[in-house]
């Protein structure tokens, strides 16, 4: 038997509260110009904010535009990249950063792909991917400081040709 048994790095209950919250029919997908996606971008930005992270965005924010030329309804669509930094300790680094990413976009209502008018809530990969991706950020933050900076990008515009990550 172990002396000592250490608490896992990760809640099971917070990732999965993650996922529920991303992929609830409130986020409508969280298809390109939906509110569902706006609504998940900020609560990605509050949740790099709280784990302590800098903003890394345009102009000093949380958010980097990214502009879809055709949406669903054929118009052009403002996206936001999420982008959240946490400097590293070695000044020999400077300049050097390691990208933790994932996508936070779906599919919403069934565009560009999928069943058109029905709600695709993006759980599996999505959902899943940007869950880990705050607890690591909020992990991270929260122990030792990594020696090289750490940038942490929730991309949108992937379902439209991983537009955010091209970005």
């Amino acid at each position: 038997k172990a002396l000592a048994e250490l608490p896992p790095g990760f809640s099971q209950k917070r990732l999965l509260e993650n996922v529920s919250w991303l992929a609830a029919p409130e986020r409508e997908g969280r298809g390109a110009g939906s509110k569902g996606l706006a609504a998940s971008a900020q609560w990605i930005a509050d949740r790099f904010k709280a784990a302590g992270l800098q903003p890394g965005g345009d102009g000093g924010g949380w958010f980097q535009k990214v502009t879809l030329p055709a949406g669903p309804d054929g118009k052009p669509v403002e996206l936001m990249n999420v982008i959240g930094v946490l400097p590293g300790t070695n000044p020999d680094w400077k300049g050097q950063w390691n990208l933790v990413s994932a996508h936070y976009d779906h599919l919403g209502y069934g565009w560009p792909d999928g069943t058109k008018g029905q709600l695709h809530p993006g759980a599996d990969d999505n959902a899943s991917g940007v869950s880990v991706l705050v607890e690591l950020a909020a992990n991270l933050a929260t122990t030792e400081k990594p020696k090289r900076t750490l940038v942490f990008a929730a991309f949108t515009g992937e379902e439209a040709g991983l537009l955010g990550s091209r970005r």
